[in-house]
C-alpha cells in the first residue's frame, strides 16, 4: 500500500505538499508489458504505484546520483518515467529496470531475470536503492536529506524502547527506520471477521483502525509507547490511501489513484482502466 501525506496549516487547510491540479499531477496512465516467462508483474505493480506519486515523477529531473552502470536502478527509473511521459504506445516495456534489479541483487540471487518475486519485498529495495544513487554518503537509518524522495515520502522512524510497568524505568530508545510495515495476513483476516461479527457500520475512517489493530495483534508492539508520535509535523498531517497491490492466483495488479482525474485506475500489467 502507498499513501500520501496532507500537511495541514493551523487555520485548517492543506499546505503545498499536494496539489492535485499542478503539472506534476497529469501523470499518463499506460500498461506495462509482461510477456510469457518474463513473471514481470510483481515490478510492473510496484513501478505503477511510484509513477502515479506526484514526487516520484521528479525523478526524470534529477541530474546528480551515483551511477552504478547495468545495475543503475535510478538511471532505468528515470528512462521508464519519461518513455510514461512522452510515448503514444498504450504499454512499455519494462525490461531496463528488471534488468537494473536483477543486476543489482545478482549476489543475492534475488529478482533475477525470469523469476517470479514479492512485490512488496520489491518496492521497499527499489526504495533503499534510490536512497543509495542520490545520498549514498547518507545511513538509510539517519537520513533527512531534502533531495531523498524515498525518505521524504515513505520513511517512518520508530523508536524501540522498553519500560518496566512497576517503577517506571526505561532502556534507551533505539531509533530505526522503516520504508515498509510489513503485517500479518493472517491476524489482518482474522480482524475483519471479528469487526464483521461486530456488525460495525462501514467508516472511512476504519481501514486505519484495522490496520492499527493487526499491527498491535500477538506482537510486541502493544507496548502503548508505540502509539506515541514524536514528531509535530507527523501529529498535524493526514495519510490518504493512493496505491494498492494485490496478489492472487500468483498473479500481481496494481490500483492507484490518478490525481488529476481524481480516480482510480486498475493495473494488470499492459491493461489499464478505471
Amino acid at each position: 500500500m502507498a499513501w500520501v501525506k496532507f500537511l495541514r496549516k493551523p487555520g485548517g487547510g492543506l499546505g503545498k505538499a499536494y496539489q492535485p491540479g499542478s503539472l506534476l499531477s497529469l501523470a499518463p496512465t499506460k500498461g506495462l508489458l509482461n510477456a510469457p516467462g518474463q513473471n514481470s508483474c510483481f515490478l510492473n505493480s510496484a513501478v505503477q504505484v511510484l509513477w502515479q506519486l506526484d514526487i516520484f515523477r521528479r525523478l526524470r529531473g534529477l541530474t546528480g546520483h551515483v551511477c552504478q552502470g547495468e545495475a543503475c536502478i535510478f538511471c532505468a527509473l528515470k528512462t521508464m518515467f519519461a518513455q510514461f511521459q512522452h510515448s503514444r504506445e498504450k504499454a512499455l516495456p519494462s525490461d531496463n529496470v528488471r534488468r537494473a534489479l536483477a543486476e543489482s541483487f545478482r549476489d543475492e540471487q534475488r529478482f533475477q531475470l525470469g523469476l517470479m518475486d514479492d512485490a512488496a519485498e520489491c518496492f521497499e529495495n527499489i526504495l533503499e536503492r534510490i536512497h543509495f544513487h542520490i545520498v549514498p554518503s547518507r545511513d538509510a537509518d539517519m537520513c533527512t536529506s531534502k533531495c531523498c524522495v524515498a525518505h521524504q515520502k515513505f520513511a517512518m522512524t520508530l523508536y524501540e524502547q522498553c519500560v518496566c510497568c512497576s517503577c517506571g524505568a526505561s532502556s534507551d530508545p533505539l531509533p530505526f527506520t522503516e520504508f515498509v510495515q510489513y503485517i500479518s495476513t493472517t491476524a489482518l483476516c482474522n480482524e475483519v471477521g471479528r469487526m464483521m461479527d461486530r456488525h460495525e457500520r462501514v467508516r472511512p475512517e476504519m481501514f486505519a483502525e484495522l490496520l492499527q489493530a493487526v499491527n498491535t495483534t500477538d506482537d510486541y508492539r502493544k507496548c502503548p509507547l508505540f502509539y506515541r508520535v514524536t514528531d509535530e509535523n507527523a501529529k498535524n498531517s493526514e495519510l490518504h490511501l493512493v496505491g494498492l497491490i494485490c496478489y492472487t492466483s500468483r498473479h500481481y495488479c496494481a490500483f492507484t489513484f490518478h490525481t488529476k482525474s481524481s480516480k482510480w485506475v486498475f493495473f494488470d500489467d499492459a491493461n489499464v482502466k478505471e
